[in-house]
């Protein structure tokens, strides 16, 4: 009897409040006619956003994680032992002081992680700043047309 385990790929999908996690986690999910369940309050994430689906033959889990600082023992749990992770910045407002916390933690435990550089239909353009590290992906996404969505789970995946 074979007893090894497949193993476990989890994704999280981090970042500040209205940056786009749920479009992110929505597109990448039904473009795979794959369910995802979300848990909001007046279209607001206020515990978790779930689904899973298959990639090259591996069963991969995604979490989107609530963005207000008040729900940061959410994003503690759901950041447990954690594959990679997908950071969503709204281009739109650029950088914030949660976005800098996330890549911190991020940087602290050593854990893969791409920057989508979300909302380009409405601020295009490249992001900068001294707190992304220079090893890091940042991919630009308009979640809400799928643009950049798949390409950069896929640079994800490639790093877990």
């Amino acid at each position: 009897m074979d007893m090894t385990r497949k193993k476990v790929t989890k994704i999280v999908i981090l970042g500040s409040a209205d940056s786009g996690k749920t479009t992110v986690i929505e597109t990448l999910l039904n473009r795979r006619k794959e369910k995802v369940t979300k848990i909001e309050c007046n279209g607001t994430t206020v515990s978790l956003d779930y689904g899973n689906t298959i990639i090259n033959g591996e069963k991969v889990h995604i979490f989107g994680t609530p963005g207000q600082e008040r729900f940061k023992f959410m994003r503690e749990i759901l950041t447990t032992n954690l594959s990679g992770a997908i950071v969503v910045i709204d281009n739109s407002v650029g950088i914030t002081d949660m976005d800098i916390k996330i890549m911190e933690a991020l940087n602290n435990e050593s854990v893969p992680y791409v920057v989508f550089a979300n909302k380009q239909d409405i601020a295009p353009g490249y992001l900068e700043s001294e707190y992304i590290e220079p090893h890091i992906p940042i991919i630009p996404t308009t979640a809400k047309v799928g643009e950049g969505i798949q390409e950069g789970l896929e640079v994800l995946l490639k790093l877990v």
